[in-house]
């Protein structure tokens, strides 16, 4: 667990800040004022730990090393995951309702090209002679 959370107390808390949180928070979970109790002596053991963490420079700078590691990780992890979610929105979402597939533009070249084709299949014989047959 993080030492600065188990003691109440900011990232940049300074020693002074840290000894205070520890008092505090050693007489509230020190043994002998809760009567023994396993849960009591439990939670001591653990401020007493992230105190020492924090106190020691060497290991303090491990515990914000392992935190930074660990916020990156988590960040990288969101990002991808937002990332996923958006190429799953893409890939199944589908086209708003009274839209075709096609576009605009697609579907007057279509028209203007199935009207010439009626022309020449259907259209006046311009170049013909008028004469009937025979």
């Amino acid at each position: 667990m993080d030492p600065y959370l188990l003691l109440e107390v900011p990232h940049s808390a300074t020693i002074e800040e840290i000894k205070k949180a520890y008092r505090r928070l050693a007489l509230k979970w020190h043994p002998d004022k809760n009567g023994g109790s396993l849960d009591a002596a439990e939670m001591f053991r653990k401020v007493k730990a992230a105190y020492d963490c924090l106190v020691d420079p060497i290991k303090r700078a491990a515990a914000d090393a392992k935190r930074k590691y660990q916020e990156q990780a988590e960040a990288t992890k969101r990002a991808k995951a937002e990332a996923d979610r958006q190429a799953r929105a893409r890939t199944y979402s589908p086209p708003p309702p009274g839209r075709s597939g096609i576009s605009p533009l697609a579907a007057m070249f279509a028209l203007i090209a199935f009207v010439f084709i009626i022309v020449a299949l259907f259209g006046s014989n311009n170049g013909g002679s008028n004469s009937t047959s025979a």
